[in-house]
């Protein structure tokens, strides 16, 4: 993505210097406009032809102890005989309740509802619909990692337990939301999880020091409450639609992901991510702590987690390489703990970046039923 990024500023560059020699300002302007009109047409395209209208079987509101309104996606339980654990699916940094809910092909939500289990997506606060919940609000973007633990998810497990009657949940976080379970599991909300599945949620930053220089340009982000990076995906989904490559192994393994599903990742999962978020997770890679603003911090808790926890890595993952992984599974308390790196020399389809892990052409196969067996073990 980085390289992408820097040879098209290159290109405008080299391209403005030549209309400037060329054609003097008259042809600097013509090129400008030119830009502008292509900036324009991608954007148009990717917000307008890329965005879809999926609905889940109902939405709830859960009113948060602070007096936030979390929406949550609901997902019935299909054919299959019903499960009576309901499961909870939480997405990750910068994006919203279609992380693990794109398409109906690779939806770990579709497919544990057709299996039988009632499932639930929250989109946690100031992202997706619940970000519309927050509009007008003074501290609107003044959200911190710790709220969607003390505050957002206590209020998912109450509004369930009111829906259904259910104590505990199987509780599956992707990325942030994998850390965001860790951190349940250490507190005082341990009992409602009976399980817990983290795909490729980080929970040690040592081994992430590959983003330790972006933190300089930390200053730029100062003036604005919130890094608006929608309108930079609406620009960039009609590119990946075409070539799945221009999304950089950074964020996935481009060969497991079809350009279709990534121009609608890319328009319909992304989302704003609130400075002071952004800010703590740098943070936590500089001083390599996974640290609570309230409290000791959640690495240092690991070995109190007594839920059963099952672990999941990609062999390509940029974002939370295996070593981070696999010292969560060693760190963790529980009896009961699994892992599974997902690669070809491991028997797997193919070899897993970060976000394929939840939506990539393969991922059905390889890994979704993994997750159903794990969770129909502790049942």
């Amino acid at each position: 993505m980085v390289p992408m990024m820097l040879a098209c500023i290159a290109a405008i560059v080299v391209l403005s210097l030549l209309a400037l020699l060329l054609g003097g300002l008259s042809g600097l302007m013509t090129l400008f406009g030119l830009i502008f009109l292509a900036i324009l047409g991608l954007y148009l395209i990717g917000r307008y032809g890329f965005t879809d209208n999926r609905r889940p079987d109902e939405i709830h509101f859960a009113k948060t102890a602070d007096g936030q309104e979390i929406a949550v996606w609901r997902y019935r339980p299909r054919g299959a005989a019903a499960q009576k654990t309901p499961v909870v699916l939480q997405h990750g940094l910068g994006a919203n309740q279609r992380d693990l809910d794109l398409e109906d092909k690779n939806s770990l939500a579709l497919f544990l509802a057709r299996e039988g289990y009632d499932c639930y997506l929250p989109a946690l606060r100031g992202c997706g619909p619940s970000a519309y919940t927050r509009l007008g609000h003074p501290d609107r973007w003044n959200i911190v990692f710790d709220q969607f633990v003390d505050y957002d998810l206590p209020a998912v497990f109450a509004k369930i337990q009111e829906l259904t009657g259910a104590t505990q949940v199987h509780y599956i976080g992707h990325s942030m939301g994998g850390m965001i379970g860790y951190a349940l599991a250490e507190g005082e909300n341990a009992a409602r999880l009976k399980s817990l599945t983290s795909i490729a949620g980080p929970c040690f930053f040592e081994n992430m020091q590959h983003f330790k220089p972006l933190l300089r340009y930390r200053f730029l982000f100062k003036p604005f409450p919130v890094i608006y990076q929608k309108v930079f995906c609406y620009l960039l989904a009609p590119l990946v639609y075409f070539w799945p490559k221009v999304a950089g192994r950074e964020m996935l393994n481009p060969d497991n992901v079809t350009g279709p599903t990534l121009a609608l990742g890319s328009a319909n999962v992304i989302d704003e991510m609130p400075k002071p978020l952004l800010l703590q997770f740098g943070q936590w890679v500089e001083d390599g702590d996974f640290g609570s603003h309230h409290q000791p911090s959640w690495e240092s808790r690991l070995a109190e987690i007594t839920t059963p926890i099952y672990c999941i890595a990609g062999s390509l993952d940029y974002f939370c390489p295996p070593p981070a992984i696999d010292r969560v599974v060693d760190r963790v308390g529980s009896a009961r703990k699994r892992y599974h790196l997902f690669a070809k020399a491991n028997g797997d389809t193919v070899d897993y970046g970060h976000g394929d892990l939840s939506i990539g052409n393969d991922a059905p196969r390889d890994i979704f039923p993994t997750i159903l067996s794990w969770l129909k073990e502790n049942d």
